[in-house]
């Protein structure tokens, strides 16, 4: 099977740590490495499981957004003396790592001419402990519908109810007791436990998961239905990161609270397909006609409640939602996550966390800020230049690469003082790198990587989109606002300021924020991507808790 990956580069880039063996004994290669490969504005998530057998090491990829399953890998060539693993796909990919850390795999991956610095981590299991596994006492469906256009079809999970006894009375105490059951003790590492460790209370057993056509004929109750949309980057229906599912967890969740759920994998990945030049001008507002046919696919099936409709949007789900309840009449929005800055804004607070992790000062990271800026800015220029009708074009010319290396430069020498000595550090920094890749200068290096944005619909309108005016303007549901104060992917900071205004302007808003939580609704320590794949965590229950309290309350005033 051919694996299809998108070539172009990101533009946001950041450079790897010094890389450095570590002694590691051959059963440290056993298991499941999963990481991210970037590939223009997507990150397209890998999983390979290695094995031994008989003294020789195998491996096995998945790609989940492209329905690849157990792809068996050319070659798994393990060098312990630089604690190195190469691995040799038959696509004409190779990957080759370091050992940086116990847990962490830090290297290249090279494809079509490219090499795209990337980075794995290690776990001993394909799943966490509060993903939901069957049997499941509720009913689960695997479902289909089309997008108005004709040039999509989306498939998702329907979950709901036996009935509403069933569903219980999930709030107050119940609720708190609920939560105590996803926090039972993990099993020690590296042993894995033969019994999944359950989330949330054990009921009835009920049948496997069975794709089959719902029968309306036993139908006799209509539960509340929330439909659940995913972060920024092509997520299948489970929102999958690493080994975590977190939109498996929440459909368990809010399922046994006694809502219907639907989750779908979002355009062009897993069975969600469609025509190829139709999803490649997909931007955030593309989404909000997927969510809307998704919300009319709901409203035909006998057993959703249409006047009790909640959405859930985590991150990019958050804007979707907020734009979906201008087309749609909704009962309450939750935004997990959301930004409520400009896209160029949370960029900036992006990147100045990574150059924080990289060493750099608090007034290097303040004034390359501006720097950042203005490299997205030119991007946007260039591209919207080449093309008004914000549609998705080839790469750049050198010529135009030499261009826009000599319009940042020009703009670098007429900034202050300030900045042109946190350049310098930066720029410092990029040298090497920048002659790796054969660039001239490190200003054509930023051009290269930073110019295929501005080329690139959704990344275009992402950077220009502020959210703040739809927060502002929604009047006819309620909300509540859920953030992360260890978030290092939305700044939760212009949250509380956007809070108070949405108050004046008599929006009913509820604002809850997690000093501890990260930006997947985990408890954290660091908040650093890296660390949501170590997180035994999907979930943490004191935000569970919050929304199902929340949405049980709403779904009874309606």
């Amino acid at each position: 099977m051919k694996l299809k990956f998108v070539t172009a580069l990101t533009g946001f880039f950041f450079w790897s740590s010094m890389l450095f063996a570590q002694d590691a004994s051959p059963e440290k290669w056993l298991g499941y490495w999963k990481g991210t490969v970037s590939a223009g504005p997507m990150q397209i998530g890998l999983s390979f499981h290695v094995t031994r057998v008989e003294g020789q090491y195998k491996s096995t990829l998945d790609v989940p957004m492209q329905g690849l399953k157990e792809y068996a890998v050319e070659s798994t060539v393990l060098d312990e003396e630089t604690s190195s693993l190469t691995w040799t796909m038959g696509f004409g990919a190779t990957f080759t790592g370091h050992l940086t850390g116990l847990t962490t795999l830090e290297g290249t991956w090279k494809q079509n001419g490219q090499d795209i610095p990337c980075v794995f981590y290690h776990s001993f299991s394909d799943r966490k402990p509060q993903t939901p596994v069957a049997p499941f006492p509720y009913e689960v469906k695997l479902v289909d519908f089309s997008h108005p256009s004709g040039k999509l079809k989306f498939s998702g999970t329907l979950t709901y109810p036996k009935s509403p006894d069933n569903a219980g009375d999930w709030s107050g105490e119940n609720l708190k007791e609920a939560a105590a059951g996803s926090r039972m003790a993990l099993p020690p590492k590296p042993i894995i436990s033969e019994t999944p460790i359950a989330p949330f209370p054990i009921f009835p057993a009920a049948p496997a998961l069975v794709k089959v056509n719902i029968d309306t004929a036993g139908i006799h109750h209509q539960f509340p239905v929330v439909l659940l949309l995913s972060g920024s980057g092509p997520q299948d229906r489970d929102e999958t990161l690493g080994a975590h599912k977190p939109f498996a967890v929440w459909a368990d969740a809010l399922t046994q609270s006694g809502f219907a759920v639907l989750r779908v994998d979002d355009r062009g990945v897993g069975k969600s397909q469609g025509d190829a030049k139709f999803l490649a001008n997909t931007t955030t507002e593309s989404y909000v006609s997927d969510a809307l046919a998704a919300i009319n696919y709901l409203g035909s099936l006998p057993m959703i409640d249409t006047t009790r409709v909640f959405v859930i949007g985590h991150s990019e789900g958050a804007a979707v939602a907020l734009m979906l309840s201008k087309k749609r009449q909704l009962s309450g929005i939750v935004t997990l996550a959301g930004a409520t800055s400009t896209g160029i804004e949370t960029s900036v607070y992006q990147i100045q966390n990574e150059w924080k992790n990289n060493g750099y000062d608090s007034f290097t990271c303040h004034h390359l800020g501006d720097a950042q800026r203005k490299l997205i800015s030119l991007s946007i220029e260039l591209g919207e230049s080449r093309n008004p009708e914000n549609k998705d074009l080839a790469k750049p010319t050198t010529e135009e690469k030499d261009l826009f290396a000599l319009a940042f430069s020009k703009w670098v020498k007429s900034s202050d003082k300030n900045l042109q000595k946190a350049y310098k550090v930066w720029r410092s920094d990029n040298a090497k790198i920048a002659k790796v890749y054969g660039e001239k200068s490190v200003e054509t290096f930023f051009a290269k990587n930073y110019m295929p944005l501005g080329f690139n619909a959704w990344t275009r309108y992402f950077f220009q989109f502020d959210p703040v005016p739809d927060f502002l303007n929604l009047k006819d549901c309620d909300i509540l606002m859920i953030q992360g104060g260890l978030d290092k992917q939305v700044n939760p900071i212009p949250t509380r300021q956007l809070v108070k205004s949405m108050e004046q302007a008599g929006v009913g808003v509820t604002y809850a924020e997690f000093p501890s939580v990260n930006h997947m609704m985990q408890q954290a320590k660091t908040g650093k991507v890296s660390e949501y794949f170590d997180l035994e965590e999907t979930l943490t229950a004191g935000v569970y808790i919050k929304t199902c309290s929340w949405l049980l309350d709403h779904a009874r005033l309606r």
